[in-house]
This record gives C-alpha cells, structure tokens and sequence, in this order.
C-alpha cells in the first residue's frame, strides 16, 4: 500500500461560487478537497469544486460533508464518480434539523430540481450519519467535533500514519468554540481554517458563521499546527485582496497559506 498523504484543493471560495478574471487565481468554485491517502480518495465537501476532481481508478471513494448549506453541496450532481456502475461511493455528514444524510439531499436534488436523486445514481452509493464516536476509512482515522456555525457543521480530523489533516470550514470563533478547536487541532500538520472576512468585516456579519484570518491564526498558533490554509474566502474578495492579505500573514509566518485553485500539499 502507499503511503502517500496529500491535500488537494478543488474549491475554496465561500457562500457562493464566481467568475471572471478577478477571480483566477484563488478560484471562484466552492469549498471541495480532495485527500489521496494510500487508496482512500476522500472529499471534504462536494461544492462545485468536485468537478474539478481527477478521479483514480482503484480507490475507494467517499465524502465527507460538513453540512447541508447549498455551496458546500451543489456539485454533487456532477461528480463523475456516480455516473460509473461499478464505483462505491460512501457519504458522510451528521443528520441535522430532523433530516438524515439522504433526506436532506433529496430535498434539493430532486424533481423537479434534477432529473434524479443522488441514491438514483448508477454507481453503489451509500449515506451514513456520523458515528458519534471516532470511525476509520480504511487506514484513515477520522475524528469530528462540532464546529460554531448556524444549523451546525461538523468538523473533521483525519489521520493517516501518524499524518494529521483538520478541516474547520464555516466556523465562527468565541473563546469557548476557539479552546475546543485548539484542543482538537492540538499538534496537526495541516489546518484548515475558515477565513471568509477581514477583521474590520468581521462585525457586520458577526452570528454568521464564519471568521477571520487573524483568529486563525492565533488558534492555528495555539494548537501548533504545522501549516494553516485559510479557506472559505469571501465570494467577493478578489485575487488581488487575497494576494495582498496572504503577502501580510506570510511575512510573519510562512507556514501560512490562503488556498488557491490546484493547490496540492503533500504531508
């Protein structure tokens, strides 16, 4: 088996995916990455990002959504490897508001929204809640708390021989919510970071669910991750904004990075 352990990132623009030529470089497709971890090919949300996915030939395929809100979801559709009839497929996300996994996505993608359901698919697809204890994909570890967002969204840590990957999209910092991530976060090599508005932003939009670089990088500090990705960016924000924002981070720190399209990172 391989030992390869890498992040792909596929999607990470916030809310709502955009174009144009203002938007090139860090990409306007919503939050989707894709983890190669021996012959587990893992997705962290489907937002339209997954279109961008490359897809193996052996490996075992499955999402783990982090919740329903349309941009983290509306490129399911179209991921290719539900089209194929002899591909497994497993979904992940934590039952929310009375719905399970499929209850919730069949309220959107459905007639006549779309010709199918997701389960209507030809490949073998299957939905799962969320064990509420630590769970394994294949030699994947996969550990979750409960991130500060409206609705709720779960945020996940996995790890790969002795690798660690933590995914904390669509999460607001208080200082309880910021001590719980820094626990769970404790030590990882990649963190992944929600950081959709600026600091002098951030009270217009407070209860929204989403936070800022600055208080990223203070929890990615505490909790001694190796490198922070700051993710989720405003759909608004433009290539030359974010450009200048990650030139200020990473001038304190260069394991500070703001995700761009087609960016690959190898633990």
């Amino acid at each position: 088996m391989s030992y390869t352990f890498g992040l792909s990132v596929l999607g990470a623009r916030g809310s709502m995916p955009v174009n144009g030529k203002n938007f090139m470089i860090y990409g306007g497709a919503t939050s989707c990455y894709r983890i190669l971890a021996g012959n587990e090919e893992i997705y962290l949300d489907a937002g339209n990002g997954i279109l961008n996915a490359n897809i193996e030939s052996a490996t075992r395929i499955t999402i783990l959504l982090t919740h329903m809100h349309l941009d983290h979801i509306i490129g399911l559709p179209f991921f290719v490897a539900l089209g194929q009839a002899n591909r497994r497929v497993d979904i992940f996300a934590k039952d929310r508001s009375g719905l399970t996994v499929q209850e919730a996505l069949d309220r959107l993608i459905s007639p006549p929204f779309w010709p199918l359901k997701i389960g209507q698919y030809p490949a073998d697809i299957t939905f799962n809640e969320l064990p509420n204890k630590n769970f394994s994909i294949g030699a994947v570890d996969v550990d979750t708390m409960e991130g500060n967002h409206p609705l709720g969204s779960t945020i996940y840590r996995l790890t790969y021989h002795g690798k660690s990957i933590v995914y904390a999209t669509d999460f607001e910092h208080d200082p309880e919510a910021c001590d719980s991530l820094i626990h769970f976060a404790k030590d990882c090599d990649l963190l992944l970071y929600d950081a959709q508005y600026k600091d002098n932003e951030y009270e217009k939009y407070r209860g929204y669910g989403h936070s800022t670089p600055q208080f990223g990088f203070e929890v990615g500090s505490k909790a001694n991750a190796k490198k922070i990705l700051f993710v989720h960016h405003a759909p608004q924000r433009t290539d030359e904004e974010l450009f200048v924002m990650e030139k200020e981070f990473s001038s304190h720190d260069d394991k500070v990075m703001f995700a761009k399209d087609g960016d690959e990172i190898l633990l």
